[in-house]
């Protein structure tokens, strides 16, 4: 599918109406939107995020989570997404329009209301071609999803070729994105910031492995067949439900009800926390207005220098806590370090016991009799007259002269002889310069965690100025409701989790007693059917899983060589499925497991941009892919291969945000001007609202230095 045009009304920086198109042109499938920091790149990224998912975007990518929940909620993060300019000019406007409201008949006052919704409202759409929709012809369909910030009202339309569709109607528009255009749980793959993805390389705990790992479900198209096994076993409990006899039927029925009000008790609760936690929000921004207003009275610094440093402060405690772990780990073999003469002398003792055993020695004499037996049994076939000189021989090669010379004393075996091993080299090479390090590390963070206490206790050191007693007073109530919100917040968690328990509880029991009782003839056919379905389905995902698995692997290991400029830097990507998990291992030359928190940043972008690319291959959804900061972290070398290579080959139309100069110099751009259809430059006003102004591709850098962009 391609995104033929986007318009956006007063979305952030965006005052008015600014249409934008993109390339459809295979062969220049690139479009480039170049802009100053702070000229709307980001901005315009996240208006194709909201367009298409709303408040479900807190699902895309945490970012957006953050964002709403640091402006105290959905609502109040929209009221920030409308134009500062036309909001105030909005705000003009309407104290106008409700005066002369007044009198008015009833369709006038429509009417002004109508002007009133136009004013206060912000919208974004987006017009998309060459879309498949089962069985509905569409040319063309257009999303539009419009939020008024006066009444906190979101509207989404999609029109089909121009009208609207019983489809879009009847399964509701964020449905129909999510099934028709682009899955939520795939979008972080076609919306990425090039400098950030390396946290696809930084994936460690099992819920980020979890998270990472359903996304691939969907990406892979795994998730589609794991749903219909599952509406299959919904159904054979809905039919052996139905099925049951008197006695069982009773008890399904009182579990039944107990399950839909525990899930009532339990769709509340996920309310009461919602607000209660933006209502928090609110209280937490009104007591972070009362400390700025203390600093200021106080002393020079500003709130967020204040957060800056209380954020400086548990990273240093945190850091302190890691140091200290290591440091008594290091500690335990700083014995074995003093002793280094005596490891030494063991070392040596073990190497010498290694090839002359007892064990060894009794093995190499019962293997020389048998030999011995064979010889003299053969002799005449294998023509040997002097038996006695070749036995002599072998015996003089294969035993050990100074056998009698060595005494055992350790005699380790295989595993403890490793483990000593590993130790000595630990001991002899990293030991000494990691204590140092470890050592230099944990006075300057102890240094800088006194600098930045201290620095906190200055802030708030005027005690007794009686404005700043009052706003203690003030700030000190607040913080008290905060305490209660939090406290009443707990609780309503603790009651989610019994509820939630509760209704796993039923859900077994429903399940244990669904399988005892006995089905109708009909329905007996319908479980059978859906049995043998299962069973195949789950031979199916299996298959599929290994299938993906390997073509995923090869995909990866293409892509990142192809990229990388080191040949053989990986020779081996292990993609590994155990149940719903899906990991990825990479392996050098060595077949020794590469530590992908150990790479360099620009090494995870490249691991992290050739696994989004083996990922967009294999999900075979064909979406427009947006890359902001494209070069970040890329040497030229790597850049040569990644514009040359990668972008022209990511997806049918490839949309670049990049900063000119510092992320894509003229001549890294020359590289790829050929696949450029369209360009275009961001531009802002001295009322810092920003447009776009197309320009020919070639020559995108000499309008840009014409316009003053750069010196």
């Amino acid at each position: 599918m391609f995104i033929d045009k986007i318009t956006l009304n007063n979305f952030r920086v965006y005052y008015g109406i600014n249409e934008l198109e993109f390339s459809t042109d295979t062969d220049c499938n690139i479009s480039v939107i170049a802009g100053n920091n702070g000229f709307g790149k980001t901005s315009f990224l996240t208006s194709l995020v909201w367009c298409l998912y709303g408040k479900l975007m807190v699902d895309v990518d945490d970012r957006y989570r953050q964002d709403i929940n640091e402006s105290g909620g959905y609502k109040r993060y929209c009221e920030k997404l409308m134009n500062r300019l036309a909001w105030t000019e909005a705000a003009d406007n309407v104290e106008e329009l409700k005066k002369t409201i007044a009198g008015k008949s009833v369709s006038q006052k429509e009417s002004i209301k109508a002007a009133i919704e136009a004013t206060t409202s912000f919208s974004v759409s987006l017009s998309f071609s060459s879309l498949m929709i089962p069985s509905v012809p569409c040319q063309q369909l257009v999303l539009k999803r419009t939020y008024n910030v006066a009444s906190h009202k979101e509207v989404v339309s999609i029109l089909i070729d121009g009208k609207e569709n019983e489809l879009t109607k009847t399964v509701g528009p964020e449905i129909f994105i999510n099934d028709f255009i682009l899955p939520k749980e795939i979008a972080k793959f076609f919306f990425f910031d090039a400098e950030k993805i390396v946290s696809l390389a930084e994936i460690n705990t099992i819920e980020e492995k979890k998270y990472l790992s359903d996304a691939y479900a969907e990406v892979l198209g795994i998730k589609k067949y794991t749903d219909l096994k599952s509406s299959l076993e919904q159904m054979r409990l809905r039919i052996r439900a139905k099925s049951a006899v008197k006695s069982d039927r009773d008890t399904l029925t009182r579990l039944n009800k107990q399950l839909s009000q525990a899930l009532r008790f339990l769709e509340h609760n996920k309310t009461l926390i919602e607000e209660l936690q933006e209502n928090l929000q609110l209280k937490k921004i009104s007591s972070d207005k009362y400390q700025e207003q203390l600093i200021r009275e106080g002393s020079s610094i500003t709130l967020e220098e204040l957060k800056k440093l209380r954020e400086d402060k548990h990273n240093c405690t945190v850091e302190l806590q890691k140091l200290k772990v290591r440091f008594n780990e290091m500690l335990e073999l700083a014995p074995f370090a003093m002793l280094a003469n005596k490891m030494l002398l063991v070392k040596n003792q073990i190497e010498a016991e290694n090839g002359n055993s007892a064990a060894a020695i009794s093995l190499l004499l019962n293997k020389l009799d048998v030999l011995t037996a064979a010889i003299k049994d053969q002799k005449e076939r294998l023509g040997i007259h002097r038996t006695s000189d070749l036995i002599a021989l072998i015996t003089d090669k294969l035993l050990p002269k100074q056998a009698a010379d060595v005494k055992m004393l350790l005699n380790f075996t295989p595993d403890q002889q490793n483990r000593f091993f590993a130790l000595y080299d630990n001991l002899t090479n990293a030991y000494s310069t990691s204590f140092k390090d470890l050592i230099k590390e944990q006075r300057r963070t102890q240094t800088l965690f006194y600098n930045v206490n201290r620095k906190l206790q200055d802030a708030e050191s005027k005690e007794k100025d009686p404005v700043i007693a009052d706003m203690r007073r003030a700030k000190g109530k607040v913080e008290e409701e905060i305490r209660q919100l939090e406290n009443e917040s707990e609780n309503l968690v603790a009651k989610k989790q019994q509820l939630e328990t509760e209704i796993q509880t039923l859900l077994r029991q429903v399940s244990e007693l669904s399988k005892k009782v006995q089905l109708e003839d009909v329905d007996k056919e319908k479980d059978s059917t859906a049995e043998r379905l299962i069973a195949k389905l789950d031979l199916f995902i299996q298959k599929l899983k290994e299938k993906k698995k390997d073509s995923l692997e090869h995909n990866i290991y293409k892509e990142l060589n192809r990229l990388m400029h080191k040949r053989d830097f990986v020779s081996r990507v292990n993609v590994i499925v155990q149940g719903d998990l899906i990991d990825i291992e990479l392996y050098d030359h060595a077949d020794h497991f590469v530590d992908k928190e150990l790479l360099s940043k620009g090494e995870q972008q490249l691991y992290a941009t050739a696994l989004l690319k083996a990922l967009v291959d294999e999900s075979n959804v064909r979406f427009p892919v947006f890359i902001d900061s494209p070069l970040q972290k890329f040497d030229k070398s790597h850049s040569k291969n990644i514009i040359r290579e990668f972008y022209p080959n990511l997806s049918a139309q490839v949309i670049l945000f990049p900063l000119l100069q510092k992320e894509l110099n003229e001549e890294e751009y020359n590289w790829m001007q050929g696949r450029v259809g369209k360009a275009y430059i961001i531009q802002q006003n001295n009322r810092y609202n920003s447009g776009f102004e197309e320009v020919k591709p070639k020559d995108l850098f000499l309008n840009y230095k014409n316009i003053g962009m750069y010196a």
